[in-house]
């Protein structure tokens, strides 16, 4: 996958039968993430997902995020190549007729995901009520691409500003360092990021995460690979 920019991180899939393994990549779009794990089973099959191959799209996972008006903006990386998000399926299209049209007019792209690097993002389980940026879906405006935003900063050409609902949740998981905390106090505070109840305050920053345990992002992650035959890790921090 060609990417314009330093890899940015973050999102998610479980694993498929052995028997799926040599099934052409067209038919991946009727396969879905699977999970052992009850909570993400769930959610995995609330929010049906599909790939995205050979598509310009933002990658937002592990971005720094500046919340005004109720939505919080990410400074994500703008990248080529595939990813695979939720369906968010309409009357006439889905996420990938949305993301064509907006490879096609230049006006925009929408945040989706492809598997972080390790060496710099790590998944947080986070098991109190707070707060996170759920980007994957989200859109993303090519005219913010080399500019400065309120709270971000001056963007590069490799990146781009999207923006992403605010949710609450009392067990996600958010993108942090990969240097995984030595303590109890250092790896809460990075879930403590979204806790307080100003989490949707003006010029607040917010991590970006998903709904429920961190076998949601394997799930994903294995679904990226068995789309796009490759093979790639997810590093996790856990709680010392």
């Amino acid at each position: 996958m060609k990417k314009f920019g330093v890899s940015q991180s973050i999102v998610i899939c479980g694993l498929l039968g052995a028997s799926s393994l040599f099934a052409p990549v067209k038919a991946q779009s009727t396969l879905q993430p699977q999970s052992s794990d009850p909570i993400a089973k769930r959610i995995l099959k609330a929010n049906p997902v599909m790939p995205l191959p050979n598509q310009g799209y933002a990658l937002c996972a592990g971005a720094v995020t500046f919340n005004f008006d109720d939505v919080t903006y990410a400074r994500c990386a703008l990248l080529e190549g595939d990813s695979v998000s939720a369906k968010q399926s309409y009357k006439g299209g889905n996420v990938k007729t949305v993301n064509q049209l907006g490879n096609q007019n230049g006006a925009y792209v929408v945040s989706t995901f492809s598997p972080p690097s390790t060496s710099q993002f790590a998944a947080y389980s986070c098991k109190k009520q707070g707060a996170y940026a759920q980007c994957d879906g989200g859109i993303c405006f090519e005219s913010t691409v080399g500019k400065s935003f309120p709270g971000l900063g001056n963007l590069t050409n490799q990146q781009i500003i999207c923006s992403c609902p605010i949710k609450t949740s009392s067990n996600y998981h958010v993108w942090g360092p990969a240097s995984c905390p030595t303590s109890a106090a250092q790896y809460d505070a990075v879930c403590a990021t979204g806790s307080d109840r100003q989490t949707s305050k003006n010029g607040v920053s917010l991590h970006i995460g998903n709904d429920g345990p961190v076998a949601v992002t394997k799930a994903l992650v294995a679904y990226y690979d068995l789309s796009y035959k490759t093979s790639n890790a997810l590093k996790t921090c856990e709680r010392p």
